[in-house]
């Protein structure tokens, strides 16, 4: 797949964001950084909410489907299956703490899960005595099938894992997981924290369950917006957690009746932070100009790239698979004899902010629509000086 010459050179893309004038950014990963243009938008409605309240002139509301719409578009569900959150980690506690366990119950996750998987797991487990199976990662659908059959039971009730390792970069085959969990009567979750917004796919053809994800990271959207999925057919099975106004789709005190939406409108209640929903749709309509297939060309070209610039470097040790079907934005390889803590904190120093892998002492790139073959050779540059050092 080669990448589309010009996207991160014009000036819709590498001059919406004027922080890279200062920064070599290759951690979209963990945070991804606005676009002007969809900043301007954001701030303009956080403004006016802030300073006018109830007075406002209106459209928070609007812009707040709006961007429910524009989600569902890009996952290829319904607007009424799709609840807005506070980041990844809100659906995957939707999903552990709506359905009904029994001690003995057991989930399978993988081992480069991140925790906003593993700690709720960990403490489903200590709780409520549900019992966490871990098979080790691979891009592989044979051989993800295989692990899960070899640990399966009767009791098995849910398989949970990231659509795209945060540690390693790896793509899972989450159709054939999810469709191999469906024909044993198990339910998926799906995290897409680092797939949404990077390559194209939709909630039907991966066959889940329930999926989430955020809009801090590849798309470009305000720190504290998330996204939660839950099939039609499946949403009835979670109990929420917390209720509020907006939960219930009949209440009436005398009768006692308390009936939550069949839909994903059972998750949001109270209030809420429209501006940062406007923000976040202010984020999808920008990218969505420069076209989601486009934007996948260009990063798997961009992946390409890099996996290239660290093969010819014989002190770098690549741990990300090859091929671009098998991985994603996301590039992690280790500095031979070098401990990821002094390498991540020299890239800092130089203004290449990159997030640190400890688990396997290695050092995670991200390779983001706004960056460029410049930026990469930047880093290497960077690497050579210091491994010298």
């Amino acid at each position: 797949m080669t990448a589309s010459p010009n996207l991160a050179q014009h000036d819709t893309v590498r001059s919406a964001f004027p922080a890279l004038q200062e920064v070599t950014y290759l951690n979209v990963g963990t945070y991804g950084i606005m676009p002007e243009p969809a900043l301007a938008s954001f701030l303009e409605c956080l403004g006016e909410f802030e300073r006018f309240g109830v007075a406002s002139r209106g459209g928070l509301h609007h812009a707040t489907q709006q961007a429910r719409v524009d989600l569902a578009t890009l996952l290829g569900c319904d607007p009424s299956e799709i609840a807005f959150s506070g980041n990844a980690t809100d659906g995957t506690n939707l999903v552990l703490a709506g359905l009904p366990w029994q001690a003995g119950d057991e989930i399978i996750t993988t081992d480069q899960e991140h925790e906003s998987i593993v700690h709720p797991l960990m403490y489903l487990q200590r709780t409520r005595g549900v019992r966490v199976q871990w098979i080790e990662v691979s891009p592989d659908p044979q051989t993800m099938i295989a692990r899960c059959e070899q640990i399966a039971s009767p009791r098995t009730r849910l398989l949970a894992f990231s659509h795209v390792s945060c540690e390693t970069g790896t793509r899972l085959p989450a159709k054939e997981m999810c469709a191999w969990a469906a024909n044993r009567g198990m339910l998926s979750h799906v995290d897409a924290a680092q797939s949404l917004g990077v390559f194209r796919f939709s909630t039907s053809e991966l066959g889940c369950d329930f999926l989430t994800s955020n809009g801090h990271k590849w798309l470009s959207g305000p720190k504290g917006t998330g996204v939660f999925f839950a099939r039609s057919d499946r949403v009835g099975q979670l109990s929420p957690a917390h209720v509020g106004a907006g939960t219930l789709e009949r209440v009436d005190t005398a009768t006692g009746t308390a009936d939550p939406w069949l839909s994903c409108r059972r998750f949001e209640f109270g209030t809420r932070a429209h501006a940062l929903y406007a923000g976040l749709g202010a984020s999808l309509s920008w990218l969505s100009h420069l076209g989601w297939a486009n934007i996948e060309q260009y990063i798997a070209g961009l992946s390409d790239y890099l996996k290239q610039r660290i093969a010819e470097r014989a002190y770098l040790r690549l741990l990300t698979p090859n091929k671009w079907e098998e991985s994603s934005g996301l590039t992690t390889f280790q500095v031979i004899d070098h401990p990821f803590g002094g390498i991540s904190a020299a890239l800092r120093e130089q203004r290449i902010p990159v997030r640190a892998i400890p688990h396997y002492d290695a050092i995670r790139i991200s390779t983001a629509h706004f960056n460029n073959r410049q930026d990469i050779d930047r880093l290497m540059s960077a690497l050579d000086v210091i491994v010298r050092r």
